[in-house]
């Protein structure tokens, strides 16, 4: 009971104390974006295509992308299949909930390292650091 009380206030003094961030910018239409998509499967990011043919089967919409490479630390990177040879969507009407959100931060992508790419007019900054709180 103690242990679940500490993990309740562990995790809302981080919710309520940490940096918080904000997109700023505007696109650029370099199409990194649509080239290097990572997904996760069970809070792990997709490394083998057995994983990939895994959310395949568990929903079509996967189907969409295809492998692209790897990035440094193994993980699996997807280009869509609607992206054109001038970086624009050809289906842009009715693109992915996945799409329309880029670059949502949540506080995953946040710890997990992510940044958007530098051809990228986004940038992720900071909305207040942590001695703003401390104010």
């Amino acid at each position: 009971m103690l242990k679940n009380m500490y993990l309740y206030v562990k995790f809302y003094f981080s919710r309520f104390f940490s940096a918080k961030y904000k997109i700023k910018g505007k696109c650029n239409c370099c199409g990194e974006c649509c080239k290097n998509i990572v997904f996760m499967i069970d809070d792990e990011y997709v490394k083998t295509e057995q994983q990939f043919d895994s959310m395949k089967n568990l929903d079509k919409k996967y189907n969409h992308f295809v492998i692209n490479g790897k990035n440094e630390k193994g993980v699996l990177l997807f280009r869509c299949k609607s992206l054109r040879d001038d970086n624009k969507c050809a289906d842009y009407l009715f693109r992915s909930l996945y799409c329309r959100a880029y670059p949502f931060v949540t506080e995953k992508i946040r710890l997990g390292g992510c940044e958007t790419f530098e051809s990228c007019g986004y940038e992720i900054v900071k909305d207040k650091s942590f001695r703003d709180f401390l104010k």
